[in-house]
This record gives C-alpha cells, structure tokens and sequence, in this order.
C-alpha cells in the first residue's frame, strides 16, 4: 500500500486508541500472532451458486474469528487501518477466481453500494475503501486492476431479520446502474472484465441484484468476490479453491 494512505489511517486509529481485533492486545490493529491466523494466499474458496442466478464467487476467508473481526471492525467501529488486510483477502478471492494476470486483461472491480444512509451514518465508504486496497494489491502482483463505481443504491429494508427469500425480494429494483456512470467508465477505461465485490456474502441475494442492475445496463459480471463468506445451513457447501477451477468468461465490454 501507498505510504500515505497508510499514515492517515493509522492516525486515525491512534486518535481513538488502537488495540488487536483479534485478541485485544495494545498496540497494532492486527498483531503479528493473530495475523497469522489468516487464510494463506491460495486458501480462498468458491462458493457453490445460490441462490439460482448468483454468478461464481470466491471468498477470501470463512465470516468468523480474526476475519470476521476485520469486517466488523472496519465496517462498524470505523478501524481505517483494517483496509489492509481486508483489502488483501478480497484480492486473493479475485486471484483466486479469475488466475493468474498474463492474458486476463483489464480488472474492473465493481464495489456493490451501500445506501446512502448507511454511508453517512458510519462516516466511510466501506466496501469502496476495501475494492480500492484490493486494486493496489492486485496491481502489485501484476494485474491491471481498476475500481469501478457503476452502480446505485436504493431503498430497502433492513436486512438483519430477513431469511434467504426474504432478502431477495427485499432487495429487488433496489440497485440501478446509469447510463452517465457506463459512459464514463467506457471513456476512461474502455473494456474490461467486471468482478462485482462485497465484503461479506451471506445469501447472495445482494449480489444478485447488483449484477441484476448491471445486466440491464448491458453489462455482464465475470464473478463475484468477497472478503468472507457466511456457512450455509442446509446449503451446498463452499469448496476449497484447490478443488475447483474458476471459469474462463468472456471479457465484458464497455455496455453502452
């Protein structure tokens, strides 16, 4: 990561006093014991599609212990030094999904939206923050990563309370894609593959709708990734990446 970035978000979690997430020790925000106790790079793993139309996904960890803490941290109690490592597991979810960089051309990594609301309550853009870390760890690796903003967010209830069916019809018109953001996207990036990211999949009912709103633009989604997948009661399991094989999609173009 930039040097600059990562002053700013450390002081800002010096000015509110800095302990581990993981085991609450004094000091940096992710110590070195508890850091590594995360997935080691080619750990991510594919989450079989649900539900119907749910397109491949890959996340970077399992939604619990030191990762789910990272969420947490980051998203809920506003820990800016957590985009790091987020930013790291949800590039790793993308290597893991589209390979290795020769020949794979232009990333477009799309940040599913929050709602406007939300964005103002916690102060930051979450997931916006974490895609933008996952982009310079990608690049450093030799991909050739951009971030995208091509969607909106609308309103829906939330979604605490709600099961799988229930999340999905909530969520239904709820995300739009405009016209302005694809031309603008076009105009400076011209074509690219589009991987849709969140940082946590549950029933993949979000991520349905986002490429919903991003195929009535014309835009189709190579795959999905996040920083943590949720386990499935009753669903299909979420496979190991050492025993599937992300498909080989067609670049996306510009949808205009």
């Amino acid at each position: 990561m930039g040097s600059t970035g990562w002053f700013v978000d450390a002081v800002s979690d010096l000015v509110t006093g800095s302990a581990c997430v993981g085991c609450a020790r004094a000091g940096r925000l992710v110590c070195a014991s508890c850091a590594a106790t995360l997935p080691a790079r080619g750990a991510p793993a594919v989450v079989d599609p649900w539900p119907p139309g749910l397109v491949p996904t890959w996340a970077g960890a399992p939604h619990a212990d030191l990762a789910r803490a990272l969420v947490v941290g980051h998203k809920e109690r506003g820990r800016l030094g957590l985009r790091a490592p987020l930013g790291r597991l949800l590039a790793a979810a993308v290597t893991a999904g589209v390979g290795p960089p020769p020949g794979r051309g232009r990333l477009l990594l799309c940040p599913v939206p929050s709602r406007p609301g939300t964005v103002r309550r916690r102060g930051h853009d979450a997931t916006g923050a974490v895609v933008a870390r996952a982009v310079r760890a990608l690049r450093a690796q030799g991909y050739d990563a951009v971030r995208v903003d091509l969607l909106r967010s609308g309103r829906a209830r939330d979604q605490g309370d709600l099961d799988a069916a229930g999340r999905a019809v909530n969520l239904v018109g709820t995300m739009r894609c405009p016209a302005h953001l694809l031309r603008a996207t076009a105009s400076r990036h011209g074509r690219g593959a589009v991987v849709l990211c969140d940082d946590v999949v549950t029933t993949g009912a979000t991520l349905v709708e986002a490429a919903r709103a991003l195929a009535s633009g014309g835009v189709p989604v190579l795959l999905a990734a996040t920083v943590t997948s949720t386990p499935r009661h009753g669903g299909r399991r979420v496979r190991s990446s050492e025993d599937s094989q992300a498909r080989s999609l067609p670049r996306v173009g510009r949808g205009d």
